[in-house]
C-alpha cells in the first residue's frame, strides 16, 4: 500500500477555480480540492512534531497573489506573483531553517491525469485575466492511499485557542 502525506493550505469557496478544474482534470478535481502545497512527504520525518511547531505558530495568515495562467505541456498552474517570502518565511518555520525552497502554485490540470490543448488554455486564460489575492487561515493535513482521494488527516486553524 502506498502512502502519501502533506500539509496543504486549500482554497475554500473559490467556486470559479473550482469549476475550471472540474472541467478540464475531474479526476484530480475528485480526488484533492484546489490548494498550495505548504510540504509533502519526504520533507517531514515526524507529523506530530509538525503540527505542534504548525500549532505554536498561532495565530497565523498566508497571503498569496496569483498571478495569469502558465502552461507547461499538459501541466497548467497559478503562479505566486506576490507573498513568496511570507509563504518561504511560514515553511522555514515550520520545517526548519534548513528547509528547501519551494515554488508555491495552484494546480488547474495537472499532467498526471489531465490534458491541455491550445483552445482549452485559451478558455482557461480567458477565465483568469487578472492576478488575485488569497489569505489562508488554515493548514491541512491529509493522506492519500493508493492514488485514491486525499483524506483530511486533521487541520490546524489560524485562531484555535
Amino acid at each position: 500500500m502506498l502512502k502519501r502525506r502533506q500539509a496543504s493550505l486549500f482554497l475554500v469557496d473559490q467556486f470559479q477555480i473550482e469549476a475550471v478544474r472540474s472541467r478540464y482534470n475531474p479526476i484530480q478535481a475528485r480526488l484533492i480540492p484546489a490548494h498550495v502545497t505548504l510540504c509533502r512527504e519526504d520533507e517531514v520525518c515526524d507529523w506530530e512534531a509538525l503540527r505542534a511547531r504548525m500549532e505554536s505558530l498561532r495565530p497565523f495568515e498566508v497571503t498569496l497573489t496569483f498571478g495569469i495562467p502558465v502552461r507547461e505541456g499538459n501541466f497548467v498552474y497559478l503562479p505566486v506573483v506576490d507573498g513568496l517570502d511570507l509563504y518561504q518565511d511560514f515553511r522555514q518555520r515550520i520545517l526548519s531553517m534548513d528547509a528547501r525552497t519551494h515554488m508555491p502554485h495552484l494546480t488547474l490540470i495537472h499532467p498526471r491525469n489531465g490534458v491541455c490543448t491550445d483552445e482549452i488554455f485559451a478558455d482557461v486564460s480567458a477565465t483568469f485575466l487578472a492576478p488575485f489575492r488569497y489569505t489562508f487561515r488554515e493548514i491541512m493535513l491529509i493522506e492519500q492511499e493508493d492514488g485514491s482521494v486525499w483524506n483530511v488527516l486533521s487541520r490546524v486553524s489560524a485562531s484555535d485557542k
